[in-house]
């Protein structure tokens, strides 16, 4: 059964600072001018009356560098990531000492998943004196994309330590950890993005997967709860919070506590539900509601959601294997067969078993 996927967060909020309007100092400074108005339309978010400014500047003063890197700035803005990336490049050749071009170029990269181009940008940002947490942070998100976690870890742990209310910083730090087999470091940093920033709803589902993996599945319920109070239509932390419910339901069955067991399952199938009225293509939910339908016994709507997930995924070796078992209760043997025989081709090795007595 498949577990929802880490999500890791990138936030996209402005994050420059431009180069300050000069005052008009003689008639006849045209390209200064159209600078002026194109820094002016960037403060009013006018970013496509920004640029055609910024175009003028640079088409009268071709060696304008200054007006590349806003205009690059802008296009970052509208993320128009390739085209910005040209142009922060021309602001760097034509401004030496101006740090944050390579800081502006980085984000750029980020978002191109050019890591290691980004780690350099960042990394030149900083040697050039650009100290901000955030050249940290994007750094460490690059290093945490390129799997050099210890690295990620060390950035983010710098950019908390000039920002100590920077909730994106423990959130992604958290990933890290928890992609380094930490999980209760994981869980902590979590909760910490989550009491700098309550709104972030997205590190309370993390935090539901973390415990879900700790099997700490009452914990990891109460923070899918509180991710889905902030945002209802959250679709992921209904299917994360209905695996934590089909677990605990798994440990009162083992206690021999059917009619307990099954309530609690019956509230998993709600979640996965809610989860698909949101997002009708979410093929996990759908697999996950066939195995809990399963377990109650219901082969038909096991089978119609098993089919549902196949067919957003045509690829999904676990709802094949899945499928097989619901048709091999509904006595459909070659149906089950032909769905056992998918999951192995698919890479199900715990299928084997099944086809064993299929012809």
């Amino acid at each position: 059964m498949k577990k929802i996927l880490l999500i890791l967060f990138i936030s996209y909020f402005s994050l420059y600072s431009f180069a300050q309007r000069k005052k008009i100092t003689a008639s006849g400074q045209d390209a200064e001018l159209a600078y002026n108005e194109g820094i002016k339309s960037f403060m009013s978010q006018n970013y496509v009356s920004a640029i055609a400014s910024l175009d003028k500047a640079v088409e009268l003063k071709p060696n304008f560098g200054k007006a590349y890197y806003n205009r690059g700035v802008v296009k970052n803005e509208l993320q128009d990531y390739e085209s910005a990336i040209a142009d922060l490049s021309v602001a760097a050749q034509l401004e030496k000492n101006m740090p944050k071009v390579y800081f502006a170029r980085g984000f750029s990269r980020v978002n191109i998943n050019d890591y290691k181009g980004a780690v350099q940008d960042f990394t030149q940002a900083l040697l050039q004196g650009y100290k901000k947490p955030n050249v940290y942070y994007y750094r460490g998100v690059a290093y945490l994309k390129l799997k050099n976690y210890d690295e990620a870890i060390s950035d983010f742990n710098k950019a908390i330590a000039v920002k100590s209310d920077y909730a994106y910083a423990f959130h992604d730090r958290g990933s890290a950890k928890r992609l380094k087999g930490n999980l209760e470091g994981a869980a902590e940093d979590y909760r910490k993005a989550a009491q700098v920033d309550s709104q972030l709803y997205f590190a309370y589902n993390n935090l539901g997967s973390v415990l879900n993996e700790l099997k700490k599945f009452d914990d990891a319920v109460k923070a899918y709860t509180k991710a889905l109070s902030i945002n209802p239509e959250y679709y992921e932390s209904y299917n994360g919070r209905g695996l934590a419910k089909y677990a605990k339901g798994l440990q009162i069955l083992s206690q021999d506590k059917k009619e307990e067991a099954d309530k609690i399952f019956n509230d998993a199938l709600s979640d996965f539900k809610k989860a698909v009225n949101f997002n009708n293509t979410y093929a996990e939910a759908y697999n996950n509601m066939g195995v809990v339908k399963l377990k109650l016994n219901d082969f038909k709507g096991a089978d119609e959601a098993f089919t549902k997930a196949i067919s957003n995924n045509e690829k999904y070796a676990e709802a094949y294997a899945n499928r097989g078992t619901a048709r091999e209760n509904l006595r459909r043997f070659k149906a089950a067969c032909n769905d056992w025989n998918k999951a192995v081709e698919l890479g199900i090795s715990h299928s084997e078993k099944y086809i064993k007595g299929c012809k």
